[in-house]
C-alpha cells in the first residue's frame, strides 16, 4: 500500500468518527430560547435577543438609556446630544421618558408599555403622545411642548400642563364623568376624579 493511500484511509477514518459527533451533539442554547420571561427558568429573564439570560448579562430593550430588565423598568433619555426621534415604550417594562430640549423627541406611544412618566420640557419638544391603556403620567413646559395627548383609554392618566400653548389637543378618560381636573370635558386628564384611576398591576 503506498503511503498516500494510507494517509487517505486515516483520514476517511477521522472523518467517519467526528461525523457522528457533529451530527447528534445536543445544543444547550436550544434550550434557552424564549418569546418571554415565563419560557425561561432558574430566575433567567427572556434577553432582546430571544434567548433566556441571567439577568444581570441581559442587556436593555431599545430604546432604553438605562433599564431594569427583572423589575421591568426603562429610562428613556432624550436631549439635545442624543434626540430620540420616535420613542416606543417596550412591551410590558414601566418607561420614564425625558425630552428635554426643543425637538429632542418625536411621538411617544406607550400602548404596549405596562405605564408611562413622560416630561417633555421646552417648546416642541416632543411630538404627538399615546398612552394607550394603560397608566400615563404627562408633564409639559414650553410652547406646544404637547401638541397631542391621547390617553381616553388609559386606565390612569394625569396632564400637568398650561393647556393653552402647552397641550391644546388632549383626550381623557370617562369615569362617573369626564376625568380632568374640574370633572369637566376640556380640562387637563386628572385621575382623582370619581371611577378614575383605576388600574389593576398584574
Amino acid at each position: 500500500m503506498s503511503r498516500l493511500a494510507a494517509v487517505l484511509i486515516v483520514l476517511g477514518f477521522a472523518a467517519l468518527a467526528a461525523l457522528p459527533a457533529s451530527c447528534f451533539v445536543h445544543r444547550a442554547s436550544d434550550d434557552y430560547g424564549c418569546g418571554s420571561d415565563g419560557d425561561c427558568k432558574d430566575g433567567r429573564v427572556c434577553d432582546t435577543t430571544g434567548f433566556c439570560v441571567i439577568a444581570s448579562s441581559a442587556s436593555c430593550p431599545s430604546p432604553c438609556t438605562s433599564c431594569d430588565v427583572v423589575d421591568k423598568t426603562c429610562r428613556i433619555e432624550c436631549n439635545s446630544g442624543k434626540p430620540c426621534g420616535n420613542v416606543q415604550c417596550p412591551p410590558g417594562y414601566d418607561c420614564t421618558i425625558r425630552c428635554t430640549n426643543s425637538g429632542a423627541c418625536g411621538s411617544i406611544d406607550c400602548a404596549q408599555g405596562r405605564s408611562c412618566d413622560i416630561a417633555c420640557l421646552g417648546s416642541a419638544s416632543c411630538g404627538n403622545l399615546n398612552c394607550g391603556p394603560s397608566s400615563c403620567s404627562v408633564r409639559c413646559s414650553g410652547v406646544a411642548a404637547c401638541p397631542s395627548v391621547d390617553c381616553a383609554a388609559s386606565c390612569s392618566c394625569d396632564v400637568d400642563c398650561n393647556q393653552s400653548n402647552e397641550c391644546p389637543s388632549m383626550s381623557c378618560p370617562i369615569g362617573a364623568g369626564p376625568c380632568t381636573a374640574n370633572g369637566s370635558a376640556g380640562a387637563p386628564c386628572d385621575s382623582s376624579e370619581p371611577g378614575c384611576g383605576l388600574c389593576l398591576r398584574l
